[in-house]
């Protein structure tokens, strides 16, 4: 490995522990650290998503970026967090109106919905009464352990690619390598926290592990439509808020959708 190598790996390694910290006592103490957290993700993705779209971060992208961090502050002002998914596509309406004369208008606009689900998706399973703290925890170990599952089978298995113009050097064996990850991890959470159904859960956590994947795949279409290799810099080694959650945003949207369609049923298997 070479020296540029290892600095980088070694950065990537000391962000990530940096970071991790306050995210875990976020989730563990909940709101109103966890909203606060949520709402500077928001902040954050607004702007990326603006930058990388428009190049710009002027009047439309303060709208979108606020808007997103102001999702997370909607409980403490009483207003259900399900009422920003009903102004999103005005929002979005709004959004292409105001940059008609910028390339990359529609992407732009987009992103008023595909970054305000994941959001309200986040909030809810925190808030889904006690298992809500176990809920991201898993949520976020599974999509941790399907990159880095998919990573060790890509690099020493490799073979055929999975999306070869999107992501090259994303294989069928990486995806397969992150899904088996992702199947141990909800398997392991299932039996330290005594879950009902630890088969069903890890299951389950290999579907998400699927669309995790689907997501990173997502971004970094959009990245190669837009020229860009990150969606910012502002976490050194890893590149943006938007690189490092696009799986988990994908999953969580998911999970919450599955909660919501069975009316609560599915939260029988913890």
């Amino acid at each position: 490995m070479t020296v540029k190598k290892t600095n980088g790996l070694f950065l990537r390694i000391i962000s990530a522990l940096i970071i991790a910290g306050p995210a875990y006592l976020a989730i563990y103490h909940g709101a109103p650290y966890f909203n606060f957290m949520i709402a500077l993700f928001g902040l954050l993705m607004g702007w990326e998503w603006s930058k990388m779209c428009l190049g710009e971060f002027k009047f439309p992208g303060i709208l979108l970026s606020t808007f997103c961090g102001g999702i997370a502050v909607l409980p403490f002002l009483g207003i259900p967090i399900e009422e920003a998914l009903l102004i999103a596509p005005i929002l979005c309406t709004v959004l292409f109106a105001l940059s008609l004369h910028k390339q990359g208008r529609i992407w732009f606009a987009i992103g008023s919905l595909y970054l305000a689900l994941p959001i309200c998706a986040f909030l809810f399973l925190r808030s889904t009464g006690d298992i809500g703290v176990s809920f991201v925890f898993w949520l976020a170990c599974l999509v941790v352990a399907t990159d880095t599952g998919a990573y060790a089978a890509g690099i020493t298995i490799g073979g055929p690619k999975l999306a070869p113009r999107i992501s090259p050097k994303k294989t069928w064996a990486g995806l397969l390598g992150g899904m088996t990850s992702a199947f141990l991890t909800g398997f392991i959470f299932a039996t330290i926290f005594e879950w009902e159904k630890s088969l069903l859960i890890a299951i389950l956590s290999t579907v998400l592990a699927v669309v995790a994947q689907m997501g990173d795949l997502f971004e970094s279409h959009v990245k190669r439509r837009f020229g860009v290799k990150d969606s910012s810099q502002i976490i050194p080694g890893h590149g943006g808020i938007l690189d490092r959650l696009d799986g988990m945003m994908s999953a969580s949207v998911l999970l919450a959708a599955l909660i919501i369609a069975t009316n609560g049923h599915l939260l029988t298997w913890f």
